[in-house]
């Protein structure tokens, strides 16, 4: 023991000689090796710690934000929560009609658990939240005999109105749905769709609506589909994990009660628009861009998904930021436009909508730094988490200026991640930077990698590695800090003509 901290004490000396900042592990601070950073930043950068990382994470997760699902009450609650933190942090608002939120039109569609399931005498085989939504909105409240069937690869033939005033209980290859022509011929009084427990959801939010079934439709479970099944005589096993190759039809005698609510409104749900002017005149027109996502899967089914790391913990992160920024006794010269982010996990729709809709001149944003699950190591089966736990992935920095690639390798010396680079092609447009990618603006985008909580209940606090979430807020404090400074990237013809490729 005594011999260790001989040896520690010593790496210290060495380091404070050459001009670094060791710190060691499970010591809060960058990573070992890592240089001294410039004193113009150090009020900033030193203003980021692990404890702080840990209770905005903490609030964000365990408060009363129930999983921040986009178009749902905790997603608002994260939004007004968000906006009050960049106001203290010295944020202007630069949302709508000079508030602190770009609202996204979206359309919400719900089924409504206690009016809806499935009964078979005294049993009540369909739950409502084993139902989940189609595209299909509306109220039924029906006596219906039910029909079970199992597409497989050949179909029965079914003559015209066959299924007309029964409730069919399908599964079939591929996505099948109320407009699939087999279905639409036998003209059902009310479909449900067998399908597995990821694909059924109770609620859904979406920039589009689907033409509306013609029929009463939605999603149920495989598991409540077999129940029913067997309720009916026929045996839980009719709906198969696997495909098939012969089809089944069964027509049962018994009639079921058949309840079917499911609600759809208009809604919008806020992108959290904040502005940090820059000190020059001159250039504060001209921006850099910080963003993560706020939203994750919320509730659903009844259960929580925290979403501690995809994407509270970048969420974290750029709140760390914004407060380095106000700490900081050196202020960036170029403005500061930090947003979190709506409906990500429905497909990048809140930064879609603001690169489509932008508030400021998107040929004044100087670049894009997009911060997405960096709370846990990354971690596979042939890949323990321990190896990764100051590793982190650096994603799309050289699609249009290679000088914003080399930017933040001069700034991670004061941070000292080690990068990896193998999931480029895999997320390069599978987060928020994407959508400025798209028009042309350079972008990076930190990326902690995949693994086993990933969009899982189990995304709690537990596991969470608060010292890449700092490093992570320090990293991105240097880049905008130093991008602020530098301003316009010029863009590399050959970064450009690879991502065509």
């Amino acid at each position: 023991m005594l011999y260790r901290k001989l040896c520690v004490r010593l790496l210290a000396v060495v380091c404070a000689i050459s001009g670094f900042v060791c710190a060691t592990a499970g010591e809060d601070g960058p990573y070992a090796g890592s240089k001294a950073v410039p004193q113009q930043y150090a009020a900033g950068f030193n203003s980021i710690t692990e404890a702080e990382s840990r209770q905005i994470l903490a609030t964000l997760v365990e408060g009363e934000m129930s999983g921040r699902g986009t178009g749902q009450e905790g997603y608002l609650k994260a939004a007004r929560w968000f906006a009050g933190q960049l106001e203290s942090s010295g944020f202007q608002p630069a949302g709508d009609n000079g508030t602190w939120f770009q609202n996204v039109p979206f359309f919400r569609m719900a089924t409504v658990p206690g009016d809806s399931g499935v009964r078979v005498g005294d049993a009540e085989c369909i739950a409502g939240l084993q139902l989940g939504i189609s595209n299909w909105s509306g109220r039924l409240q029906s006596q219906l005999p039910v029909t079970l069937v199992r597409l497989g690869e050949k179909r029965p033939e079914v003559v015209e109105g066959a299924l007309a005033g029964r409730l069919v209980v399908i599964q079939g290859p591929g996505r099948l749905g109320a407009e699939d022509e087999w279905i639409v011929r036998g003209k059902p009084a009310c479909l449900l769709v067998v399908a597995d427990e990821g694909r059924v959801r109770n609620e859904a939010v979406n920039r589009t609506e689907q033409a509306p079934a013609a029929f009463p439709t939605a999603l149920v479970l495989r598991s409540a589909a077999g129940v029913l099944a067997e309720k009916c005589g026929a045996g839980k096993d009719v709906f198969t994990a696997e495909n098939t190759k012969e089809s089944v039809v069964i027509h049962c005698t018994q009639v079921a009660d058949v309840r079917l609510a499911v609600d759809r409104e208009a809604i919008d749900v806020p992108n959290v628009v904040g502005w940090y002017p820059g000190t020059d005149e001159q250039l504060r027109t001209e921006h850099i861009c910080v963003g993560a996502h706020l939203d994750h899967l919320g509730l659903q089914r009844g259960e929580v998904y925290p979403g501690a790391d995809d994407n509270g913990s970048g969420s974290t992160a750029i709140l760390q930021v914004a407060r380095a920024i106000h700490a900081g006794t050196v202020k960036p010269r170029r403005s500061v436009l930090l947003m979190a982010f709506c409906a990500e996990e429905r497909g990048l729709l809140g930064s879609k909508h603001y690169s489509a809709n932008p508030l400021r001149p998107l040929s004044d944003m100087v670049c894009m730094l997009n911060i997405d699950m960096i709370g846990r190591d990354e971690e596979k089966p042939d890949e323990p988490a321990s190896d990764n736990r100051t590793s982190i992935h650096l994603v799309g920095s050289q699609l249009e200026s290679t000088a914003l690639h080399r930017m933040i390798l001069e700034a991670n010396q004061h941070v000292g991640f080690a990068f990896e680079y193998d999931e480029e092609k895999t997320v390069a447009f599978r987060s928020d930077q994407a959508s400025f990618a798209e028009k042309g603006i350079p972008v990076a985008f930190l990326f902690g990698g995949f693994n086993p909580h990933y969009h899982k209940t189990s995304d709690t606090l537990e596991g969470i590695n608060f010292s890449k979430i700092a490093n992570a807020a320090r990293l991105d404090y240097l880049v905008l800090m130093m991008a602020a400074e530098h301003g316009r990237f010029e863009k590399d013809v050959k970064a450009a003509a690879e991502k065509q490729q």
